[in-house]
C-alpha cells in the first residue's frame, strides 16, 4: 500500500463548538425549550424553532445538524453545536475562523427567531471575538490516493499507534486517545464512514464532497474548559487561523508510529514469505488461510503491507 501523507492539499476547521455570548434574547421562550432545526431549500435556510415545553435537544458528536440553545439570563445565551454544519449542511469542508462562525451563527438565528434579538452593539463585540468558549472541535482531513489506502491507514492507526500519556480506544471507524481526558482528546476516523453512518445530518453532500471524504481520515482534537484556560484562549479574540493550524498540527505530530524494520532484521520465515511475494509464488508456496495469518502479522509487527509486488513501510517502498 502507497500510503501519501496530505500536504497541499490539507483540510483545516473548527467543528464544534461550545461558547457564550451576550445578546438580548426572551429568556422565558428559550428557558422554555426551543429547537432549531435547519433545512435547506431552493430559496435559502428554512429554520424551524419549536417553541414548546421540553429541554433543547441535545445531539452529542459532530455528526449534528442542529444547536442546543440555552438562555443562562436576559443577555446571557450559551449555544452548542457543530456551527459550520448548522449554517452550510455539511462538514466535509469547513472554516478556520471561529470568530466568523459565531457571527454567523448568532446572526442568522437573530434572523429567524423573534425571541433572539441582539443590538448592533453586541453584533459588533461577537464580531471582535468579545465572547466565551468552553468547548471547541478542531481538525485536520489528511487525504490519500484513493478510499482503500485511507481506510489502510486508518487500520494501521488501530494496530500500530500510540500516544504519549494518552489511553487508546479502537471503535470500528476510529481511534481515540485520551477518549475520557478532562483536559483535551485526539482521535482519528474515516470520514466518507462517517458521513454514510449519519447521513441523515449532512444534506448538502455533493458527489465532489462525497468523493473528498471517501480518500479522508480526518485527525480531530477536543479541547475542554480546564485546558484552554491553561493555554489562554478561552475568549474568541484569541484565536485565528493561525491558531487552529498550529494547535491541530502541534498535537498530529506527537502520534506515534513504529519506525520501518529493514528486512534483514526480520525473522526468516517473514523474508522467505516476502521473496515468494516479491517474486509471484506465494500462492504456490502457502495456503490461503497462512498468507493471510502472515500478511496481518507483517502489519501489526512490523508495519509491512503488501500491495501487489511492492513491500510498503510507512510510506515507503522497500
Amino acid at each position: 500500500m502507497a500510503l501519501i501523507s496530505a500536504t497541499e492539499g490539507d483540510l483545516y476547521s473548527v467543528d464544534w463548538l461550545k461558547v457564550v455570548v451576550y445578546i438580548n434574547h426572551d429568556q422565558h421562550s428559550l428557558n422554555d425549550g426551543i429547537r432549531v432545526d435547519i433545512r435547506r431549500s431552493e430559496d435559502g435556510y428554512d429554520t424551524e424553532a419549536q417553541m414548546q415545553s421540553f429541554r433543547p435537544v441535545w445531539v452529542r458528536g459532530s455528526y449534528s445538524s442542529q444547536l442546543k440553545i440555552k438562555s443562562l439570563s436576559e443577555s446571557t445565551l450559551q449555544i452548542e453545536g457543530n456551527f459550520y454544519k448548522w449554517l452550510y449542511g455539511q462538514n466535509v469542508t469547513g472554516s478556520t475562523d471561529l470568530v466568523r462562525l459565531v457571527f454567523d451563527v448568532v446572526r442568522a438565528l437573530a434572523d429567524q427567531i423573534p425571541a433572539i434579538a441582539p443590538t448592533q452593539e453586541q453584533l459588533q463585540a461577537i464580531k471582535q471575538g468579545l465572547f466565551d468558549i468552553s468547548i471547541v472541535d478542531i481538525n485536520k482531513g489528511l487525504l490519500f490516493q484513493d478510499r482503500q489506502e485511507a481506510l489502510k491507514y486508518l487500520e494501521l492507526l488501530k494496530h500500530n499507534s500510540s500516544y504519549p500519556y494518552r489511553k487508546k480506544d479502537i471503535e470500528s471507524n476510529g481511534v481515540y486517545f485520551g477518549k475520557t481526558s478532562k483536559r483535551w482528546l485526539i482521535k482519528y476516523y474515516h470520514k466518507g464512514n462517517e458521513i454514510i453512518a449519519n447521513r441523515k445530518h449532512q444534506k448538502r453532500i455533493t458527489a465532489e464532497l462525497k468523493a473528498v471524504a471517501d480518500v479522508m481520515i480526518r485527525c480531530e482534537v477536543r479541547i475542554k474548559w480546564t485546558q484552554l484556560r491553561e493555554w489562554d484562549l478561552l475568549t474568541g479574540d484569541k484565536w485565528d487561523t493561525k491558531t487552529v493550524i498550529k494547535l491541530i498540527d502541534d498535537a498530529h505530530s506527537k502520534l506515534r508510529m513504529p519506525e520501518p524494520v529493514a528486512l534483514p532484521e526480520m525473522p526468516k520465515r517473514y523474508m522467505k514469505f516476502i521473496s515468494c511475494h516479491k517474486a509471484g509464488t506465494v500462492v504456490d508456496c502457502y495456503s490461503s488461510k497462512t498468507i493471510s495469518k502472515m500478511k496481518a502479522d507483517l502489519v501489526r509487527k512490523y508495519g509491512f503491507y503488501l500491495d501487489g509486488q511492492r513491500i510498503v513501510s510507512h510510506g515507503k517502498q522497500l
